[in-house]
């Protein structure tokens, strides 16, 4: 008897551990399935461009300096870094409403007029730049999403007072 309990132990476990290598083997499918269905958008050049700007804006906020190959032009980066971002939400009085848009308005305040300024990519690049720090800002507690609207112009920040 011992023998054939043994047997039947041994395939309760092999049948236990069958289950776990399934389950796993479905969550990995799923993955891949969400990645097939990525692969599309990699290869679209709005998104590629999109994805460069983050990764830079991201690399930017935690410290990492410009990328230096700006030739002066239409295509040329401009990013806010997150201590700026802090700067300019730190001037700003507590309990007031503001938006990416009035940060960024902020932001080129001290700028003399040039056509550089006035161009829609300049304005872009650097509203999401600050899009994402608020972002940051919010996760980590520092101010409040009192409106979270759809695009970054419609979502409404509030600067905790005592902060």
């Amino acid at each position: 008897m011992d023998v054939l309990e043994n047997i039947l132990e041994r395939i309760s476990e092999t049948q236990e551990q069958r289950e776990v290598y399934l389950r796993q083997a479905e969550a990995e499918e799923q993955k891949i399935a969400k990645l097939e269905q990525m692969y599309y958008l990699l290869e679209d050049p709005a998104t590629q461009e999109l994805m460069k700007d983050v990764v830079v804006g991201m690399a930017v906020q935690n410290g990492v300096p410009v990328p230096n190959g700006n030739k002066g032009d239409a295509g040329e980066k401009h990013y806010v870094g997150m201590q700026r971002v802090r700067e300019y939400v730190t001037a700003m009085p507590a309990n007031r409403e503001f938006t990416v848009h009035d940060v960024f308005t902020k932001s080129i305040e001290h700028m003399p007029s040039t056509p550089k300024i006035r161009h829609p990519e300049f304005e872009k690049q650097r509203k999401a730049s600050i899009s994402l720090a608020l972002t940051s800002m919010a996760k980590a507690g520092d101010i409040e999403v009192v409106k979270q609207g759809r695009g970054r112009e419609a979502t409404v920040y509030r600067k905790q007072e005592g902060k």
